[in-house]
């Protein structure tokens, strides 16, 4: 009768009481009867939801009640799983409990696997493909191998929702079909994906193209080069950069040790200023005397391949090699220990090259 008189006038101390009460000192199937009756008139009343929720939790009706929770987005309702052991009751309820709260929804999933299977969340979630997503990145994270039949899927959900995590995924999956892959991502003109794939998939010339016309990034495209160590690409990546001065200033500075600047230096139109060529030279002759000794004319700027001493070339004591007509009178004698490039080792790169005649 209490219990029936707060219900009618006070739904705060009706709750109240049914959360200080024991559930024993009253019908809990009239009190839950009467509490569906005043939801009727007013089902949004967030006071008879909660209250309703612990009447079914005494009842241990726990599907009722998690049902009721999960509207309310109530803070409990995990606990309440774990609690009751009620992932049976939320196999219909998974996309309710994504929109909850997907991490911990997520988390649930995957931890009690065994009791809820993959391709039961998977199927649940079709029509709401941003949580198939959370569900499936989680569980490749996890395991790169539990959910390689959704692979294929993923693809497209990592395009549509995830692109970051795209190319990271495209990297880690051994399942993934790379012509889909490829397709997508050709579709969507996501550069840098497609450039992995076409590499993964033997095309590295391709790759390399996409790189140079698609993002017009030298430094990128040197390290593919690098990666790849294929004399194809780096004449590719020469012939694309020879009118373009920026381009060859970079390559000047990281070819030396991978391929002989001189298929570089030789393309190099007469008359064009290159930024910072100085500099280049010197990182040139540093770097490529490592393998094989490049001799330099300063005074005519023609360039060729020291193989073997000869009498008309001038070694320093670090085996640098020039013209001796091209090295100033002082230098000449065989005294001297160390060249102009030895010393700009010293002042910093470029400072001491020689200044060229006219």
């Amino acid at each position: 009768m209490v219990l029936h008189e707060f219900l009618e006038s006070d739904y705060e101390g009706f709750a109240t009481l049914i959360k200080e009460w024991p559930g024993d000192l009253y019908n809990n199937t009239i009190i839950v009867q009467a509490v569906v009756d005043h939801l009727k008139k007013d089902p949004q009343n967030r006071t008879l939801l909660r209250t309703l929720a612990e009447l079914y939790t005494y009842d241990q009706r726990y599907g009722r009640a998690l049902e009721i929770y999960l509207t309310l987005r109530h803070k409990d309702v995990f606990q309440l799983i774990h609690k009751h052991n009620l992932f049976s009751s939320i196999k219909d309820k998974i996309v309710l409990l994504m929109d909850f709260d997907s991490e911990k929804a997520v988390d649930v999933l995957l931890d009690n696997e065994d009791k809820i299977s993959i391709d039961r969340v998977v199927e649940e979630l079709e029509n709401r493909p941003e949580l198939q997503h959370v569900y499936l990145h989680k569980l490749f994270k996890r395991d790169h191998h539990k959910g390689q039949r959704y692979h294929e899927k993923q693809i497209s959900l990592y395009a549509e929702y995830d692109r970051p995590n795209l190319l990271p995924f495209l990297r880690d999956s051994t399942h993934c079909p790379l012509e889909k892959a490829l397709e997508i991502c050709q579709q969507r003109n996501f550069v840098e994906e497609t450039v992995y794939l076409l590499s993964r998939m033997g095309n590295s010339r391709s790759a390399l193209k996409m790189i140079m016309e698609e993002l017009q990034d030298v430094d990128k495209a040197i390290e593919f080069a690098k990666e790849q160590d294929d004399g194809e690409l780096w004449e590719d990546l020469i012939l694309y950069s020879v009118d373009k001065p920026p381009f060859i200033t970079a390559l000047l500075n990281n070819i030396g040790t991978h391929v002989d600047p001189i298929l570089l230096i030789h393309r190099i139109k007469e008359g064009m200023e290159i930024p910072n060529l100085r500099d280049s030279l010197v990182k040139i002759l540093q770097d490529y005397n490592l393998q094989r000794k490049i001799s330099v004319n300063h005074a005519c700027l023609q360039y060729f391949l020291q193989m073997h001493p000869s009498p008309s070339t001038w070694w320093c004591s670090t085996a640098d090699t020039f013209h001796k007509e091209c090295l100033p009178v002082s230098n000449t004698v065989s005294s001297v220990q160390f060249c102009n490039i030895c010393s700009a080792k010293h002042r910093g790169p470029g400072s001491a090259i020689l200044e060229m005649k006219k």
